[in-house]
């Protein structure tokens, strides 16, 4: 009879368990990618460029040169948003607004941008010229490593950041995983925002998308 009992009651609270558990991990990543939002948007005040548009000229001189794919000066044609493309090539965010396509950068020249300077122990620091202050933008992982530092949701898949754009217009982007187009969605009023593609990962529909937008 006791075994019985036990046998329902787990049937009972362990449902209830995994739902909980579920919905704090949503909420974790919600949490996360508004973050990841506004370190963009907090990079973009202080140093006038978007993470991921300057690339480093001299470290040992601490200068920097924007990206040619930013350099309107040089005949190219205004950006419509910035996509950190995430590096598994089983899924892709595309997008187009008006005649102008955004223009797409690996996530990690985003994460190098917004690392603070040096190593976190304390015992080694070197500058870091994309972020000459110091400044503590985000808690990423494998922050002393420029290389492979990250900053993954709770099911180990990167961010989404989408930068950059005009709050007055309305950005739609789909996206694509194994060759099919699993969601077309339209953002506006904003001018960064980020989404985590949920534990489904590549299968996913719903999608977790930072504060503020409402797809």
């Amino acid at each position: 009879m006791v075994i019985g009992v036990l046998s329902v009651l787990l049937a009972i609270v362990l449902p209830t368990i995994k739902t909980v558990r579920a919905a704090t991990l949503r909420r974790q990543a919600a949490a996360e990618a508004t973050a990841l939002a506004q370190a963009a948007i907090r990079y973009k005040t202080e140093y006038g460029f978007w993470p991921g548009q300057l690339l480093v000229k001299n470290k040992a001189e601490g200068t920097m040169e924007l990206r040619p794919e930013f350099d309107t000066s040089a005949g190219q044609s205004w950006i419509s948003g910035i996509i950190s493309r995430y590096r598994n090539t089983d899924f892709t965010v595309t997008a187009q607004s008006g005649s102008v396509a955004p223009v797409y950068i690996d996530d990690n020249l985003v994460y190098r941008a917004l690392r603070r300077i040096g190593d976190l122990s304390g015992e080694t620091f070197e500058s870091n010229p994309l972020n000459p202050k110091g400044l503590a933008f985000l808690d990423l992982t494998n922050e002393s490593d420029e290389t492979s530092v990250r900053y993954p949701d709770p099911w180990g898949n990167e961010y989404i950041l989408i930068m950059g754009l005009n709050p007055r217009s309305t950005f739609t982007h789909k996206i694509t995983s194994q060759g099919v187009t699993w969601a077309t969605v339209s953002v506006s009023n904003t001018i960064a925002f980020a989404f985590s593609r949920g534990p489904e990962a590549a299968r996913g529909t719903n999608y977790i998308y930072s504060a503020g937008v409402t797809p």
